[in-house]
């Protein structure tokens, strides 16, 4: 680590040469919002005994996976001709928690700067992110915003994602890919993934009235807290694998903002770093001791050898700017 400074460059010293790409962490959304520096949903949810127990059954804290659990449960008690009643209070209990928990976490809608994320966007031409709540969606939907496209366009109300129909014209459009699902989208019984739109789901922080104990769909979004149950729930999803091998594919220099690329999102730097030799900007929170920039620089160069990588301050940039930025 010794051999590493704490220097950091300026955003605007690197911003006139070409980042086809952008992979985002957590750090960009905490930025928005304070509520977005939680550590786990489930750790927050504030479950009963009966539905933790279900959790620590299936060995996961992704509450995608319990509410599949509770209802497969719930259609083989009903073919069996047994009371579901019970199985479908504790369905309706975990949706609950998930979405309660969101809610009171989420950014509300007019203190995101969209316009500014919107302009950030519209320099990359492929945006990765980890993150599953809904300022970037929520910054493509406005009047007069940049043509982003996330790949659901298919399925008869045009919002599912079909493999077969993944292909992107015209050169000027960014490409997002939500690398571990996002609150608007779903997963159902027949492997299809998709989203929920205002359109098709209101105030898309309330699409929980969408889940119930009967309802085939799921919300689509990774929340396990290894790489490997990542990986694994990764692998159930036709869109989320697209999206990993979507990155994993990139070989175009690219800015790395607010993403430690730690133990839990090992499947990510993996990923990012496949490929030939390229460029990697890394943006680095300034306001901390010498000692943690240089750990952080020895530890990127750890998880993406052979790459040639830039650091800089994340307050430099456009997405780490103030909230109250326009």
């Amino acid at each position: 680590m010794d051999r590493f400074d704490a220097d950091l460059a300026d955003w605007g010293d690197l911003a006139g040469e070409e980042w086809p790409t952008l992979l985002l962490g957590n750090g960009f959304s905490a930025n928005l919002w304070p509520g977005f520096r939680y550590g786990s949903l489930f750790e927050q949810a504030g479950l009963g005994d009966a539905a933790e127990h279900v959790f620590r059954s299936l060995r996961t804290d992704n509450f995608e996976l319990a509410l599949e659990c509770l209802h497969h449960a719930r259609v083989t008690l009903h073919a069996l001709g047994e009371n579901t009643k019970k199985v479908s209070g504790l369905y309706v209990e975990v949706r609950n928690a998930l979405f309660d928990t969101v809610r009171s976490v989420h950014v509300p809608w007019g203190e995101v700067p969209r316009a500014r994320i919107a302009r950030a966007l519209a320099g990359h031409q492929s945006v990765f992110t980890t993150n599953y709540d809904l300022s970037l969606y929520w910054s493509t939907v406005q009047p007069g915003s940049h043509d982003v496209r996330d790949f659901f366009w298919s399925g008869p109300d045009h919002h599912e994602f079909d493999p077969g129909n993944a292909r992107v014209f015209g050169a000027g459009a960014t490409r997002l890919h939500y690398l571990h699902g996002a609150l608007h989208l779903w997963h159902d019984d027949r492997g299809v993934d998709g989203k929920w739109t205002h359109a098709t789901g209101g105030s898309l922080l309330e699409v929980a009235q969408h889940y119930t104990p009967r309802s085939t769909r799921r919300p689509l979004y990774v929340s396990e807290g290894t790489s490997v149950m990542k990986r694994r729930r990764i692998g159930r999803s036709p869109y989320l694998r697209f999206c990993l091998r979507r990155l994993r594919r990139d070989e175009a220099p690219t800015v790395v903002f607010g993403h430690s690329l730690g133990a839990s999102d090992e499947h990510v730097a993996t990923a990012l770093g496949k490929g030939a030799p390229r460029r990697i900007a890394i943006s680095v929170w300034p306001e901390q001791a010498a000692r943690d920039i240089r750990a952080v620089k020895a530890r990127m160069h750890a998880a993406l050898p052979g790459h040639d990588l830039d650091f800089f301050a994340s307050t430099t940039h456009p997405l780490g700017m103030a909230p109250s930025t326009p």
